[in-house]
């Protein structure tokens, strides 16, 4: 059975905690009714969490979304992402790798949210051979990248101008770029970090003006390749079980008791979203017709094989067409 919308089964539950990209975030705007169905379990009295696999930490989302219309204490109570997570264990001092206990020295793959690594240990390098491990930023392209791959011209959308207002970054539907330095990577055998487990998200582009949002290359998609290659990787957020001891302790803090049979992770991926809520012990509650599972179901696939691709039961699963729905 497929519910048309998260307020069928609400009663079901006392915590939610909802994925952002493509749940209630479609890359240009929120999903219709997404955000009324928020404020109506938040008025309930009920626990409201969103919890992002993003580099980029809580506060700064809470400020992005808050200018879209989402507000702390209305829409959600909790606002957690997996860059809160990497910055409280670099603040620790407590990123180690099999082969390298106390590593310092980093090299960022694509572009680094640096307010994670502020006033900790851990110093950027520039060259390659420096480096202690690899740190696998949002993976941007720049100008030269762009000038050197120009059969991929329409694979690369524009997200930021300089000063002289030109087009100095973009977003890529293409992992082919980021090959070289995977290679690059591997042969050095450095370790990976990654607080971004995605490997697309859907992301608007309003440089181009009339477009639409677009699932673009995310670090899960190059950490997986570095993974394919043989490096070890340290990776934080869904599905892994660590973001959601992150946010279980964080609403124990609170007074918040966690009662799992209670407890649903609504999102739009299997791979993440519904293995995270699985491995942490809560009911995994997927949206079918938005986001990531829309996008594969579009192109063929069915969500009994998504479900196989990743050894999960579907019985396990429950499905609503969106968060918003019929209500």
């Amino acid at each position: 059975m497929i519910y048309n919308g998260l307020c069928e089964i609400a009663d079901k539950f006392s915590t939610f905690i909802f994925d952002a990209y493509g749940v209630f975030w479609e890359g240009n705007g929120f999903y219709a009714g997404s955000l009324e169905l928020m404020a109506d379990l938040a008025q309930q009295g009920k626990t409201v969490a969103v919890v992002s696999n993003s580099t980029a930490l809580g506060e700064t989302l809470r400020a992005s979304y808050a200018k879209r219309g989402m507000i702390d204490g209305v829409h959600y109570n909790y606002l957690i992402s997996s860059g809160d997570l990497l910055r409280q264990s670099l603040i620790a001092g407590d990123i180690c790798f099999t082969q390298c206990k106390n590593p310092q020295k980093y090299y960022v793959i694509g572009k680094p949210h640096s307010c994670a690594f502020a006033g900790t240990k851990y110093q950027q390098v520039e060259n390659l051979q420096e480096a202690d491990f690899v740190y696998v930023g949002v993976p941007f392209v720049y100008a030269d990248t762009v000038a050197k791959y120009t059969h991929l011209h329409e694979q690369f959308l524009p997200v930021r101008l300089d000063e002289n207002g030109k087009f100095c970054e973009w977003d890529t539907l293409s992992a082919e770029p980021f090959e070289r330095i995977v290679q690059q990577v591997a042969d050095t055998g450095l370790p990976v970090l990654n607080a971004n487990p995605d490997f697309t998200a859907k992301e608007g582009h309003c440089l181009i003006p009339g477009s639409k949002a677009a699932f673009v290359v995310r670090n899960g998609l190059i950490t997986q390749m570095l993974r394919e290659k043989g490096c070890e990787i340290l990776e934080f957020g869904k599905p892994h079980a660590n973001i959601y001891d992150f946010v279980f302790k964080r609403f124990a803090q609170n007074g918040i008791k966690i009662d799992k049979p209670k407890t649903c992770m609504i999102g739009d991926t299997i791979r993440t979203d519904v293995k995270g809520g699985l491995n942490a012990g809560i009911v995994p509650i997927l949206c079918v017709e938005t986001g990531v599972t829309a996008e594969a179901i579009s192109g063929g696939q069915t969500v009994e094989s998504l479900c196989l691709k990743e050894n999960i039961d579907i019985e396990n699963i429950i499905q609503i067409k969106s968060v918003g729905g019929k209500r």
